[in-house]
């Protein structure tokens, strides 16, 4: 006697806590496929039972029993004989309705637990692929920067229909609602596992960005490295950008299976979507922001009457850089059609650190 009361404990404390996982397993689909196939075998029941007892059609019949579990109930049809209401009693009323109240309590729990662990980042989307993953977020303002990379991505062709997933534990109650607008889902974990990695499908990505978390902190290049190698051993053939805080460890993180390096930028993440469409535009971009190797100068010079194309050569013959924009009443005008004919007050151009270029060696260009 004790040893039953003891099994009967046991199972009842495992039932206290299963209810609060039986919808986070597998074979969830399973078990609901069972309760409908036992539920269909009850109404195939009633209805031949009530075929015969009652001499309806099977036609009627099945409705009849279909009206009754669902609780339709018209009254168009209805059991007559005693022993139709004792069957009806017992299949439907007494089993059949409470199956169907099951069905669509597990149904609709299984959507609002599957909605929230969305929501929290645990749901693994088994079927993204060629999307663009992006691992770790910044520290810092992270949000702003994340919403200004999704509207780069966003306003780019052939990038604005890619479904995009981040890999963070920034966001454990889910992610601001004007990214999910944009498409974005997350995985809440950290990068530093191979679990956590194919949780996000780096295998079948499009594009994979790695952030710097710190962008102040060398510790990240060592982070950067040890998610490249978990990649590397989990195989992709997405193109792979990486944010590398310190310029002595680029050609390592190059080594390691990154396409493109780049410095991280917290304002300007626009580079990293240059970096995606066309790798290498990074480091010319990247340089534009130094003194050092190539950079641009404002020549204050008057010219008028010249297309765009006369300016470029004549700026390339005379040494005095690749201009890049003329400055005119309406203000800087970017890279203009090459046969636009244009009049201004100034030339920014684009100089190598080992040029000197004055406005009167540009004027001698000119004329």
């Amino acid at each position: 006697m004790m040893i039953l009361n003891l099994i009967k404990a046991s199972y009842w404390k495992r039932r206290h806590y299963l209810k609060f996982t039986r919808h986070n397993e597998k074979d969830f689909l399973i078990r609901l496929g069972k309760t409908a196939l036992i539920l269909f075998f009850l109404i195939a029941l009633h209805s031949i039972a009530i075929a015969y007892i009652e001499d309806l059609s099977l036609e009627d019949s099945i409705w009849l029993s279909i009206t009754t579990v669902t609780t339709v109930g018209y009254g168009d049809l209805s059991a007559q004989t005693t022993e139709g209401r004792i069957v009806t009693i017992i299949t439907l009323y007494g089993i059949g309705i409470s199956l169907v109240a099951q069905l669509a309590a597990e149904f609709f729990d299984y959507r609002t637990i599957t909605r929230d662990t969305k929501i929290t980042g645990r749901w693994r989307w088994k079927k993204m692929k060629n999307h663009i993953v992006i691992i770790n977020t910044p520290n810092n303002d992270t949000v702003n920067y994340l919403t200004k990379f999704v509207d780069q991505v966003r306003a780019t062709p052939i990038l604005q229909e890619m479904p995009i997933q981040i890999l963070t534990r920034k966001f454990e109650n889910g992610l601001p609602s004007n990214l999910c607008d944009k498409g974005v889902v997350h995985y809440n974990g950290v990068a530093e596992s191979n679990d956590n990695l194919r949780a996000v499908n780096v295998d079948r990505a499009k594009h994979i960005i790695l952030i710097a978390r710190d962008a102040d902190e060398p510790l990240s290049d060592s982070l950067t490295f040890d998610v490249l190698s978990r990649i590397n051993e989990i195989r992709t053939s997405a193109t792979i950008i990486a944010e590398v805080t310190q310029d002595i460890n680029r050609a390592r993180i190059k080594r390691a299976g990154a396409i493109a390096v780049i410095r991280p930028v917290r304002a300007y993440p626009e580079l990293i979507v240059r970096a995606i469409v066309a790798p290498g535009t990074e480091e010319v971009l990247e340089n534009m922001f130094t003194h050092d190797d190539d950079h641009m100068v404002r020549l204050d010079i008057n010219f008028t009457e010249l297309t765009w194309s006369d300016v470029i050569c004549k700026f390339v013959k005379g040494d005095a850089g690749i201009p890049m924009a003329f400055i005119n009443s309406e203000g800087i005008n970017v890279n203009p059609l090459p046969d636009e004919v244009c009049s201004g007050t100034g030339i920014i151009t684009l100089i190598n650190d080992s040029q000197k270029v004055s406005e009167d060696k540009a004027l001698n260009c000119l004329e």
